[in-house]
């Protein structure tokens, strides 16, 4: 598997492609992970490198990750994944590195000139083929040693942080405190979306007196490239199952949300998680919530 990342830009049905080394097939500019490089880092290094373009963080937008045929390489997968900008590009502008032979606006109905993968984007985008976006068949796995890579892979929001430990701290912490358990979010494709731990014990303390039959379920996130497709919602669907099987001896799950994130909270009341009072977590006002499961 070939992990990368693209630009996708299209106009009136028309997409902009790159042909490197004067090959038959066009496609997105991009280019090849490095190890240890977020998704956004590696797009705009490659965007730099292939045609000088320059284009901030906040004018890229995740649009979603497809699996498709490699080109040129024969019997190989390359992951796509895809980020589209604001910013008005300019061909006239463009600057192509010497590996890029030729930069077009290319018709989507051209396939004939279009890499494999693309041709793959271009059915995922209209629909045309179930892809990635489905935020069905959501699996919640205990976390373990042998996942810790898949965890790094994991992106947040800068913002995020601001409110919630990231997974690795979660993990670090985890490894002195066996109270915690650390819990990953796989979709139906088992591309890792998501992380929560769920505390026992002292992490269940400040908010019940009955910390045998409760756990805190705390520092939920979603990966930014699987956002606004439903998953958080799959993930409250699924929780109380998931605690059941791990933690039997468990009867309540106690939770906060801060107070002025009101989507938040009416996702939570939606499935039956009742607010019982206001505290600080991480110095900030929080609303505490709590659930008796069934």
């Amino acid at each position: 598997m070939i992990r990368c990342v693209c630009l996708v830009i299209e106009r009136e049905g028309l997409l902009l492609l790159v042909q490197a080394r004067n090959r038959e097939k066009y496609y997105f500019p991009g280019g090849k992970i490095d190890p240890g490089e977020l998704h956004i880092q590696a797009l705009q290094r490659e965007l730099q490198e292939e045609l000088q373009l320059t284009i901030p963080e906040e004018n890229l937008e995740y649009k979603g990750t497809i699996i498709g045929d490699a080109y040129p390489q024969p019997n190989t997968q390359t992951e796509l994944n895809c980020f589209t900008t604001d910013l008005d590009v300019d061909l006239l502008e463009v600057k192509s590195a010497q590996e890029i032979t030729d930069v077009q606006w290319v018709d989507i109905e051209d396939r004939e000139r279009i890499a494999p993968a693309v041709l793959t984007w271009i059915d995922y985008s209209r629909g045309i083929k179930e892809a990635q976006s489905s935020p069905s068949g959501i699996t919640l796995i205990p976390y373990h040693s042998d996942f810790y890579e898949i965890v790094e892979g994991i992106e947040l929001k800068v913002s995020d942080n601001l409110f919630t430990k990231t997974p690795i701290e979660n993990i670090q912490l985890a490894q002195t405190d066996d109270e915690r358990h650390p819990t990953l979010v796989f979709n139906a494709e088992q591309q890792c979306i998501g992380f929560f731990t769920l505390h026992a014990g002292a992490g269940v303390s400040p908010y019940t007196e009955n910390i045998t039959e409760s756990i805190f379920f705390r520092s939920f996130s979603i990966d930014v490239k699987y956002r606004g497709l439903g998953y958080a919602k799959n993930v409250i669907e699924v929780v109380e199952d998931y605690v059941k099987h791990y933690f039997p001896q468990i009867k309540y799950i106690y939770l906060t949300v801060n107070d002025d994130n009101w989507i938040a909270q009416n996702l939570y009341m939606k499935y039956n998680y009742v607010h019982i009072g206001e505290s600080l977590l991480e110095g900030r006002p929080v609303y505490n919530m709590k659930k008796k499961i069934k």
